[in-house]
């Protein structure tokens, strides 16, 4: 294992006077996050009681906003029309809330929503430590003290410079002050520390301060770690940059999932898995948990079951599959997907947009499609085109159909159409990026690193065979990085045997590199074959928002 240093526990602990914090709150069209949208984030950046500096943007829902939301918050549809989408947003502000812990008050709303349309636009969040104001409020101002813990009673009781009015930036100033004045409380209880705060308002359990000594000796290094029962079996993996500052938050007030609460009374010891690297150490987790398949892990325990959409070839029309498989003989399939539940919809969106809805409601379409040949101008042809190439015409149909639901007050069904859409966007993305790379029998490619075992700052070189994980390593500035990427090329040879159309049954660990080769500053350094970063623009999302909007009256078509 690398002599590298291991951090105390003392070490672990960042004092309040020196954490940056993002407070952040935000406007809605309503209240779950996974049919509404953001309207307005505001939010301030403070350390040591001092403001660092303010964002605040109105944002683009893509929906009307209901008139009970809009004389609440004053926020209409004229006032977001014209603003960027959260897709524009969402970067931003992640870009200045940094290395940031987030405070929200109700955090579980606002840090909810703000994950939700992560995922939703396939931009990695990055689970930052999060303070929920009301939560510590509640643990610090009893009810004989204030009636209730809403921002607005609790901006009264400590005398906060701002009034909550139910927009973002005025309620995330208002939460400052609120929060000052619990740190203010806390503090001689020894609250001296953000992870402090962070599991100020909890406490461990008897089993966690128990099993603490497990997480003594482990080291402060990237890599896997797995929890063992005392016939050393497997009971959870999981990764971290650093093994020994994550393990030791599965023994503090902070871990509250209930597979690791229900896991810790059967472990008897931690078994790490040193790694040169972060993506190494997310490679060698996906590969145990598949292998081992542990108990209290469910994420990636069967990597080889999936839910695609495929267009047979000949005669054979769209159905599910299970497996991808070459597409040489004309068929084409888009996945994987979430769930078998998606599967339906979107056949029965393609079928829709390509043959029009009658012939798609026929339910003969298999026999439609082998009838109409493959020349390019075939139904056959311009739904495989949709999948594999331009989802031109696709989108088309979509935003036509849209616009009359909008128009026609039917916003329920517009807003399932446009998941829909997103949904196949999404899909065809995901196998236009996994179809790209599984062609590449051999990529060594490199981008900077500054990694304290190399010094501060050197290169990262990850070797990738059609898809599939082959090797990594560091090196030092000064050194010529291609003797140790010709060194590279010869490891992991046998995995070109594993090698599957589509990355089917590693999918998870192809798209962990896909995110490394997309990277910034990332530079080929040897391949064999022909290799690019996918493009992702053709199933952008965008595509579909501006094709709305040229269906407006009086737009261009």
């Amino acid at each position: 294992m690398s002599a590298r240093r291991q951090l105390s526990f003392d070490d672990l602990g960042t004092p309040l006077a020196e954490a940056t914090l993002v407070v952040v709150d935000l406007e809605t069209t309503g209240t779950d996050p996974a049919a509404d949208a953001i309207t307005e984030i505001g939010a301030v950046k403070v350390r040591g009681g001092e403001v660092l500096g303010e964002f605040r943007t109105f944002v683009d829902p893509e929906r009307p906003i209901p008139a009970y939301i809009a004389s609440l918050t004053g926020i209409t549809d004229a006032a977001v029309a014209g603003a960027p989408s959260i897709r524009t947003v969402l970067p931003m502000f992640l870009d200045f809330t940094g290395d940031a812990a987030l405070v929200a008050h109700n955090a579980r709303f606002d840090i909810g929503f703000l994950s939700a349309q992560a995922a939703a636009c396939e931009i990695s969040w990055p689970k930052p430590p999060v303070l929920d104001t009301l939560a510590l409020a509640r643990s610090v101002y009893r009810r004989d003290e204030v009636r209730d813990h809403k921002l607005s009673t609790l901006a009264r009781h400590v005398g906060a410079s701002i009034t909550p009015d139910h927009r973002a930036l005025s309620d995330a100033r208002a939460t400052v002050d609120v929060l000052h004045a619990i740190i203010e409380r806390l503090g001689p209880a020894g609250a001296s520390t953000l992870e402090d705060l962070v599991t100020a308002h909890r406490r461990a359990t008897p089993t966690q301060l128990r099993k603490k000594h497990l997480a003594a000796d482990l080291p402060a290094v990237p890599g896997v770690y797995q929890f063992l029962d005392a016939a050393g079996s497997v009971l959870y993996v999981g990764t971290s940059r650093n093994v020994r500052t994550r393990v030791r938050t599965y023994f503090t007030p902070a871990e509250t999932r209930r597979k690791v609460l229900d896991m810790l009374p059967r472990a008897e010891s931690i078994r790490v898995i040193d790694c040169a690297t972060p993506t190494e150490a997310g490679i060698r987790e996906l590969r145990i948990i598949a292998r081992e398949k542990p108990p209290s892990n469910r994420h990636g325990l069967h990597p080889e079951k999936a839910h695609w959409l495929r267009l047979g070839p000949g005669s054979q029309g769209l159905r599910a599959a299970r497996l991808a498989k070459s597409e040489a003989d004309g068929s084409a399939q888009i996945g994987p997907l979430a769930s078998r539940h998606d599967l339906e919809p979107l056949r029965g969106l393609l079928m829709d947009a390509i043959l029009g809805r009658a012939a798609s409601l026929e339910g003969d379409s298999a026999r439609t499609l082998g009838e109409a040949g493959d020349s390019d101008a075939s139904p056959r042809a311009r739904i495989r085109r949709a999948m594999t190439q331009d989802p031109s015409e696709v989108l088309d149909h979509v935003a036509t159909r849209l616009r009359s639901h909008v128009e026609a007050g039917r916003y329920e069904e517009a807003e399932t159409l446009r998941r829909r859409a997103l949904l196949f966007l999404t899909a065809a993305r995901r196998a236009s990026r996994l179809r790209v790379l599984a062609e590449v029998p051999l990529l060594v490619a490199a981008r900077a690193s500054t990694e304290a075992v190399i010094g501060g700052q050197g290169w990262e070189l990850l070797a990738v065979r059609h898809g599939r994980f082959s090797g990594t390593t560091l090196v030092a500035a000064g050194k010529d990085p291609l003797p140790f990427a010709r060194s590279l090329a010869m490891t992991g040879v046998g995995e070109s045997e594993l090698a599957a159309p589509l990355c089917q049954g590693y999918h998870q660990e192809a798209e962990i590199l896909l995110s490394w080769l997309e990277g910034e500053g990332v530079r080929t350094v040897l391949v064999d074959g022909s290799w690019q970063v996918p493009a992702r623009a053709r199933f952008d999302p965008e595509h579909l928002a501006r094709r709305f909007t040229r269906t407006a009256p009086g737009e261009e078509a």
